[in-house]
């Protein structure tokens, strides 16, 4: 009984961790023009750690840079600005995305799937 209890709540803790790992995309109003801008701001939730995006980041370096601003209880804001805007900057977003093991983005309050979200939000046709 007690292996079945420990194991209930494991998978609730679990379960728990994974609901809170949430990235909010604050860009999205009716005026957002994906292909006038080269910054896009997120709010990260605090399971991604300053730390943990800034070293996945220097990786892009030439193509992009990230600034992190802690966002108290809310987790992380963070900045995403094109060093050069094109296409191949804007396609290794989803390369950042990617290495944090972010799939699913909240836009205007609803969930939007990775690849979705480059399509409408970053990527230029």
């Amino acid at each position: 009984m007690k292996k079945i209890l420990g194991l209930v709540a494991a998978l609730m803790i679990t379960a728990f961790t994974f609901a809170q790992s949430t990235v909010t995309f604050k860009d999205a109003s009716p005026s957002y023009n994906k292909t006038a801008t080269s910054t896009f701001n997120f709010t990260f939730s605090a399971v991604h750690t300053p730390e943990d995006i800034k070293s996945n980041a220097a990786y892009y370096e030439s193509y992009f840079t990230v600034t992190v601003t802690p966002a108290g209880e809310a987790g992380n804001t963070v900045t995403i600005s094109l060093v050069e805007d094109n296409e191949m900057a804007r396609r290794v977003i989803m390369r950042l995305l990617v290495n944090l093991d972010i799939k699913m983005i909240m836009v205007n309050g609803a969930e939007m799937d990775r690849n979705d979200f480059m399509t409408k939000y970053i990527m230029v046709d």
